[in-house]
Formats: structure tokens, C-alpha cells, sequence
């Protein structure tokens, strides 16, 4: 995924690499998706570009 963090003073483009296993569980209010992340892993998190404002 490319994420975009808008600040201020300048405009960061941020490619995100991550893993994971999703496990069924039962939902509640806490959990309404019904699903347990397990093993998230981030794989790259760097930055593309940084544009100033």
C-alpha cells in the first residue's frame, strides 16, 4: 500500500509492505469484524517522497 501523511509543512508518500494471518473468532463489541490478527509483520516501510508545502 502507499500511504500519504499530510502535515504542515510537507507531504510524505510512504510505501507499506506488511503480512499477517487473520483468524476467525466470535464477534463481540470489542471485535465486530470477528477476526484475530496474528503475526503482522511490517516488510518495508520507507519513503518515497517528500514534497515541501
Amino acid at each position: 500500500a502507499t500511504q500519504k501523511i499530510i502535515r504542515q509543512s510537507n507531504v510524505t508518500e510512504r510505501s507499506l509492505v506488511t503480512t499477517c494471518r487473520l483468524l476467525n473468532s466470535s464477534r463481540s463489541d470489542d471485535n465486530p469484524n470477528g477476526f484475530t490478527i496474528e503475526g503482522f509483520t511490517i516488510i518495508e516501510n520507507k519513503d518515497l517522497q517528500t514534497i515541501k508545502r
